[in-house]
């Protein structure tokens, strides 16, 4: 491996694969440069949503939601630290655009459920859950599943991405 390939080298970046599966992706996405997000954010054409991955935790990046009205998307910044669900839990942090505010989560995480689905929900919580389609983001003040389908969906969503990082899917 020479120097240039070890500098591209980053498993988190697989896990921008996650949320290109699950929203069945076939549009144009493009990078994107922001400077509340890391290198390598990517845009997905029309839908009005950017998403990022970073190995860095809090405080980096911590104002990530100002890309929000920067970029005038919708932000999904992943923190997968070095070893992602391995050593480190992913966690996920949501700047979600509304006509009238900004509304952003942070120390959410990734809900697979078995139909393929993918939601990001905040951890044990009732509250809003947030599920990724191929319109963006859509915001549901009410989960459409069990606590017990929560807990499942949390590991099922874990799970994909320790196969993510370790480049076998």
């Amino acid at each position: 491996m020479n120097l240039h390939e070890a500098k591209e080298y980053n498993p988190a970046l697989r896990l921008l694969a996650l949320p290109l599966v699950a929203m069945a992706w076939a549009g144009p996405i493009r990078t994107v440069k922001s400077t509340y997000l890391p290198p390598d954010a990517i845009a997905f054409g029309n839908c009005k949503l950017v998403c990022a991955v970073t190995q860095a935790d809090e405080p980096v990046f911590a104002n990530f939601a100002n890309a929000a009205d920067e970029l005038a998307s919708d932000i999904i910044l992943i923190r997968a630290g070095l070893s992602p669900e391995q050593d480190n839990p992913v966690t996920v942090a949501i700047a979600l655009r509304t006509p009238v505010e900004l509304l952003v989560m942070r120390s959410c995480y990734f809900v697979e459920r078995e139909n393929a689905d993918l939601w990001v929900c905040a951890d044990n919580s009732d509250g809003p859950a947030m599920q990724l389609t191929n319109r963006g983001l859509e915001l549901h003040f009410r989960r459409p599943f069990s606590e017990e389908e929560r807990a499942d969906g949390a590991c099922r969503a874990a799970a994909q991405i320790v196969r993510l990082a370790r480049g076998m899917v």
